[in-house]
């Protein structure tokens, strides 16, 4: 198994760039069917979400909007403290919307 280095830290490598890459387009085809006809707002969570979020709404075959909202639990720390701070909200309104929420 491949390991890499992320700013100090080792990690074992899960999945190449091009296994991601497939999944996302797979994902994009899935979505798109489940809400053909529609307009969902993707909602991500910042901001460990924007990247594949970008990347999940190019492979999207339809009309659809986006959101984001940034949460904080883990300040200048690796483990959560486990109190969740909202540092921005939705600014959509999503009262009979299809919603599409995306976390990393």
């Amino acid at each position: 198994m491949k390991r890499i280095n992320v700013n100090g830290e080792w990690f074992d490598l899960l999945m190449s760039d091009e296994q991601i890459r497939e999944r996302i387009v797979s994902l994009g085809r899935e979505i798109s069917k489940d809400y053909e006809g529609t307009t969902p707002i993707f909602m991500g969570v910042l901001n460990g979400a924007y990247i594949f979020m970008a990347d999940l709404m190019r492979e999207f075959d339809g009309e659809c909007e986006m959101d984001f909202m940034k949460l904080s639990s883990y300040g200048d720390r690796k483990i959560s403290s486990g109190n969740v701070n909202i540092l921005k909200d939705f600014s959509a309104h999503l009262d009979g919307r299809d919603v599409i929420v995306v976390e990393d």
